[in-house]
């Protein structure tokens, strides 16, 4: 080994700084903690029956108390109140430990809900914030209502929920085939209301506006899917919508049969910095790679629900390359958690409810720390054999099944996770469970080639030879 001269060594640290610019930086995280809130768990003593499912769907409301702590809206679409699998959304006051403080629920029974539910509508299969829609101080949520009958068999709607700062329903109004001003046209079987999200306000209109997954839509061929962009008005009725399938909206790519688009969406921000905000869209039917492992599609937008074009992350795609395999349906759900490792664009977190890490069908999320371009810088997996998680999952648990990034709930700075596990049996079977996953900091690092390395020492360039 041999020490260069002092001009070489500069043109050598020169060099060295471009080839470090052009590394690529790997981040990975691990839960720190996690508390689990179930039948049995979590201070909950809310009533769950055999089957209800809770843990369906999950999603941050913000503090709706007012206490300084993030809440929780878990959906529980299997609950029997007055008629078989009507559904339920459970509203939960938050500690900052992850427990629960105070339960409400909202069902055809209780909380205030006056709308009409029947048997098998499934209501809370989905769940997404809208902001203050109305302007009277309390957030207000998208319910999604996907095996609804208006106008025909299972075409699904979607109810939005005006709140009050306890989490009772002050009014309501319902979005589907026959109700709320959506002229769209929906079939038997579509379930507008398998995925819904709010995006912010494409339009610019000043309202909050709302992505709806459909995932068995026809367009094109059987069960490919389709989203809907839903342009809201302030009374929860809708101004006007665009649909993104096969046949509309400007994919330049098309889903195949059983594709499933559609299964989830979230909005990402403004990925492409163009000014008008991105949607990452669940495609849990993906065949990339193997069967059903998967798939999220980057649709980068314009302001009208189009799309301007699209990057897609899978098994093969995207610069993805995390492991998948056959059935985990990679894309079940998906959570934007932020921009968690602070280099400009917000993160991903994907569930794959059907992972068999650990045993069958009992779940696991990917962290996915993106690219401005809709591609994957690196990931990390979380599920009962990676990512230091210590919770107790079990066979056909679906953990990953819904996803909510919860903001920093206990005050470590830290983004913190919140996680569906729908066929948890705690206290009995398909009950349901939701997980609160306190997470820990980023770790990152350069991955460079094998060749050889240079290394700086005391401000002197040493060649390893």
């Amino acid at each position: 080994m041999q020490r260069l001269p002092s001009p070489l060594r500069l043109v050598l640290v020169l060099w060295l700084l471009l080839v470090v610019s052009g590394c690529t930086q790997t981040f990975s995280t691990d839960v720190d903690s996690e508390q689990k809130i179930s039948d049995t768990s979590g201070n909950f003593d809310g009533n769950l029956d055999v089957g209800d499912q809770f843990g369906s769907a999950i999603i941050n409301i913000g503090d709706l108390e007012v206490d300084g702590v993030t809440d929780l809206a878990v959906g529980a679409p299997f609950d029997d109140n007055n008629g078989q699998n009507r559904g339920a959304v459970w509203i939960l006051l938050m500690d900052d430990d992850g427990r629960v403080d105070i339960h409400q629920k909202i069902s055809d029974s209780e909380g205030g809900f006056s709308g009409e539910l029947d048997n098998d509508d499934q209501f809370g299969s989905a769940i997404a914030t809208l902001g203050d829609l109305n302007s009277d101080g309390f957030l207000d949520i998208a319910v999604g209502t996907p095996l609804d009958d208006d106008g025909g068999t299972d075409r699904g709607a979607i109810w939005i929920l005006f709140l009050n700062g306890d989490g009772t329903v002050q009014l309501e109004q319902k979005i589907s085939n026959d109700a709320g001003g959506f002229t769209g046209n929906l079939d038997s079987d579509d379930q507008f209301g398998r995925a819904v999200a709010g995006i912010g306000d494409l339009n610019n209109d000043g309202v909050m506006d709302l992505a709806v997954g459909m995932p068995n839509d026809d367009d094109g061929g059987t069960d490919r899917g389709a989203v809907w962009i839903l342009f809201m008005n302030t009374d929860g009725t809708v101004s006007s919508s665009q649909k993104i399938s096969s046949d509309e909206g400007n994919l330049d790519r098309d889903p195949d049969n059983g594709d499933h688009f559609g299964s989830a969406v979230t909005a990402i921000g403004d990925l492409d910095g163009d000014g008008v905000i991105d949607l990452a869209v669940g495609v849990s039917g993906d065949d990339d790679g193997g069967t059903d492992r998967g798939a999220v599609w980057i649709l980068f937008l314009n302001s009208d629900g189009t799309v301007d074009s699209m990057e897609r992350i899978s098994q093969t795609r995207g610069a993805f390359e995390g492991q998948l395999n056959d059935r985990d349906q990679f894309g079940c759900s998906i959570a934007n958690v932020g921009d968690i490792n602070d280099d400009g664009n917000n993160d991903l977190a994907v569930g794959a409810k059907l992972s068999d890490d650990g045993g069958d069908d009992r779940g696991a999320i990917w962290i996915l720390f993106m690219e401005s371009n809709g591609e994957v810088v690196s990931s990390s997996k979380i599920s009962d054999t990676e990512g230091k998680f210590d919770g107790s999952l079990d066979d056909g648990d679906h953990f990953g099944g819904a996803i909510a990034s919860i903001g920093d709930l206990d005050g470590d700075d830290l983004t913190d996770i919140a996680v569906g596990a729908s066929l948890d049996d705690s206290g009995g079977a398909d009950k349901g469970a939701a997980w609160v996953l306190f997470m820990s900091s980023i770790d990152s690092d350069f991955d460079r080639s094998e060749d050889g390395f240079l290394s700086v020492f005391s401000g002197d360039l040493l060649i390893q030879q």
